[in-house]
């Protein structure tokens, strides 16, 4: 899947992108930066170049930006999450809200949603 991806995008397969773009899904919706250099065997500048790369070619997207960190999925991972500002617990959405919306005749290509909130455990306590 992920060489299909880079190929349908025009991109060289390395060994180095496989290894970033398997990380991020091996980390889900904690795939930042850091925890991807945690993960890989990969020098920080690699990484950085390749993420870069990857979304400039719509292979990758930045997701929730929680505490100014970027988080990364794959395009085809669209997922929406909701975080308690307390405790913070993160529970990922069943639908994305914004795809059934229709704004001003847009055609929407890609969006981020940023979704904070109290959970029903921190206003119990």
């Amino acid at each position: 899947m992920v060489e299909e991806l880079l190929k349908n995008n025009n991109l060289k397969v390395t060994k180095h992108r496989l290894e970033v773009m398997n990380s991020i899904i091996s980390l889900e919706n904690q795939a930042t930066i850091q925890n991807i250099i945690n993960n890989t065997n990969i020098d920080k500048s690699t990484i950085y170049r390749i993420i870069n790369i990857l979304v400039k070619n719509n292979v990758i997207e930045k997701d929730i930006n929680y505490d100014n960190i970027d988080y990364y999925r794959l395009k085809i991972n669209h997922k929406h999450y909701i975080k308690c500002v307390k405790c913070n617990k993160t529970v990922i959405l069943d639908d994305c809200p914004i795809d059934i919306m229709n704004i001003d005749g847009f055609e929407i290509l890609s969006h981020n949603l940023k979704i904070e909130g109290i959970c029903k455990y921190c206003r119990e306590s």
